[in-house]
């Protein structure tokens, strides 16, 4: 097809300290930790809802509910299966374990001295995770000196812990929650953190398995990824820096190591055959193409080098490399 007139600036730069993946590089701090890992749950849902990734482990089938999220835990190394490619959905999982996974979101800080609880011992393998947990005020034991550190997590415990990593954020307080946890229950209810499917329903008192752990762990941090301090690729198209749902694949990550690399870079981008605009990134990218209906607001990469905006539909094989969200078709026709 003919390319049409009509050229449009846009500018792609990555913020300082941004970092693809799950975080943790170059020991960051816990703060810095938590933001980068949460950049990696942006969007993976919908991607890997799509049904192109193969399962997971053999025991987590592809259209599970959980299913996203257990592939981001293990992607992003919190949570690994539990031998033989299984990873026992619904099997318990223990506070010391979720000690553990909550460390490494933070980046695995290095800590001194030693817990004040009876039942743990030092140097064991959930050691510097509950000594982190308990100087970070992210646990507080179960009661007579004891961490519980078999005991199984409950949903009420788990809401509890992430809502400390906060900073313990006012919420309204839940009724179906222990005294302790009822503002915590809330504040994951409010901020979608607690997951709400047909297939899972919120209970705070119940013992959380796996699968359910794995979802609360993505739920947070993709919700985390859209707050203040989250720092990721940022595109301005005009002179108006846009709101961007990122990917999760290897050209997305391949694009913010370019960046990296070569800073801002700035596109003149034109018209396409009336439904988008698109010009050639400085580098061939990994491809990643799949079957797609495109809308106004995808982002995709073309032959592997081609940074391609629709403003209208298209069908065709691409590799998914965003969504702009918060505008209309036709807020983003008329920029």
């Amino acid at each position: 097809m003919k390319r049409t007139k009509g050229f449009l600036a846009v500018i792609l730069a990555a913020l300082l300290g941004a970092l693809s993946g799950c975080g943790g590089a170059s020991a960051p701090s816990a703060q810095e930790a938590t933001a980068e890992t949460a950049i990696a749950a942006r969007t993976l849902a919908a991607n890997m809802a799509s049904g192109q990734a193969e399962p997971p482990y053999t025991d987590v089938p592809a259209d599970a509910w959980y299913t996203p999220a257990v592939r981001y835990v293990r992607e992003c190394g919190l949570m690994t299966g539990t031998g033989n490619d299984s990873f026992s959905p619904e099997d318990s999982f223990t506070r010391a374990q979720l000690a553990t996974v909550l460390y490494r979101i933070a980046g695995e800080p290095d800590v001194t001295g030693e817990d004040n609880f009876t039942d743990t011992e030092p140097g064991a393998w959930y050691a510097s995770a509950v000594l982190w947990a308990q100087q970070q005020g992210v646990v507080n034991g179960i009661g007579e000196g004891l961490f519980g550190t078999n005991s199984p997590v409950t949903q009420e415990q788990m809401a509890t812990m992430l809502w400390r990593m906060e900073g313990e954020p006012e919420a309204s307080g839940a009724a179906d929650a222990s005294s302790y946890a009822a503002k915590a229950v809330g504040w994951a209810r409010e901020n979608g953190i607690a997951p709400a499917t047909a297939d899972f329903t919120f209970a705070p008192k119940a013992d959380a398995n796996r699968a359910q752990i794995a979802a609360f762990l993505f739920s947070y941090l993709t919700w985390k990824d859209g707050q203040p301090g989250t720092e990721d690729i940022v595109l301005t198209v005009a002179g108006e820096t846009l709101t961007v749902a990122w990917a999760y694949n290897s050209t997305v990550d391949a694009l913010r190591e370019l960046l990296r690399r070569s800073g801002t870079i700035t596109l003149d981008m034109s018209d396409y055959a009336g439904f988008e605009k698109g010009a050639p990134l400085p580098e061939t990218l990994p491809q990643n193409n799949e079957p797609m209906n495109t809308d106004a607001g995808d982002i995709i990469l073309y032959q592997g080098r081609q940074f391609v905006i629709y403003y209208d539909q298209n069908s065709y094989s691409l590799t998914p490399l965003g969504k702009i969200t918060g505008m209309t078709k036709a807020e983003l026709q008329a920029l």
